[in-house]
């Protein structure tokens, strides 16, 4: 008979556990996205697609999207300590001890840059071998790129954008590496540098996820990320949504189309 009471009190501990962390789940319905701020994608006012995505899959199930601007760099770490929920803008694999949903929910068309007068001809990745090649802080453009290049380059990392091109009028760095997206709205946003000044060969095409911290909520909003996304991507509405940015540089992942 104490036996039996032993797995009662048990069974009554597990079944409040369990119902405590879903209640936890359903009170907090804020959810902090930490993301570097990329034009039309994540403003910083809360405007943008990527931002039109979240509240999509989220809002009808009853959550509130909260922006949290920081840098790449800055992101990575907030979503690893656990002090946000979830990261935007992540590539597959890049960050430990967070969650990777199932799908993804945009791509990145990676773009390199150099100078038209730097006198080489570009012939593949290879040119870049043996030259100084910049990015910003926090992406991981090397981990992408072929072992007979990347371990042949002179990585410099910047603090942003401008410092990119302005690194390239000095000839300090060869190349500059970015989204393709993020190289189009600097260029046509900056009265100093002329975009007819630069080439632009894309190298890669690299899925973007929304990774969450490595908790069991972070595991619940994965799960509920995954479902909600796959009913937009059905219903067409992922696209159109798309659509609305059709001016803003953005690339509808093509293999969402087959779904």
């Amino acid at each position: 008979m104490k036996d039996y009471f032993i797995i009662v009190a048990l069974v009554v501990l597990i079944l409040m556990s369990g119902f405590s962390v879903d209640s936890a789940f359903a009170e907090n319905r804020v959810i902090l996205f930490s993301t570097e701020e990329w034009k039309d994608a994540t403003n910083r006012d809360g405007t943008g697609l990527y931002w039109d995505i979240l509240r999509a899959v989220f809002e009808p199930a009853g959550f509130q999207v909260k922006p949290v601007i920081r840098s790449y760099e800055g992101s990575v770490q907030h979503v690893k300590s656990q002090s946000v929920d979830a990261m935007v803008g992540s590539y597959a694999d890049e960050i430990e001890n967070v969650i990777y949903p199932e799908n993804h929910f945009a791509i990145d068309i990676v773009q390199v840059v150099f100078k038209k007068n730097a006198g080489f001809q570009w012939a593949g990745l290879k040119t870049m071998r043996a030259k100084n090649v910049g990015w910003i802080t926090g992406y991981a453009y090397h981990e992408y790129l072929p072992e007979n290049t990347s371990k042949h380059i002179k990585i410099r990392r910047l603090d942003n954008r401008e410092a990119g091109f302005r690194l390239l009028e000095k000839d300090i760095i060869d190349f500059y590496i970015d989204a393709k997206g993020d190289i189009s709205h600097f260029l046509q946003d900056s009265a100093y540098y002329n975009p007819d000044d630069y080439s632009r060969k894309t190298i890669l095409e690299l899925n973007l996820y929304v990774v969450f911290a490595n908790t069991e909520r972070g595991k619940k909003l994965a799960g509920l990320f995954d479902r909600h996304l796959k009913k937009l991507i059905k219903n067409t509405e992922l696209k159109k949504m798309y659509d609305k940015y059709k001016d803003s540089f953005f690339t509808y992942p093509s293999d969402l189309l087959k779904h």
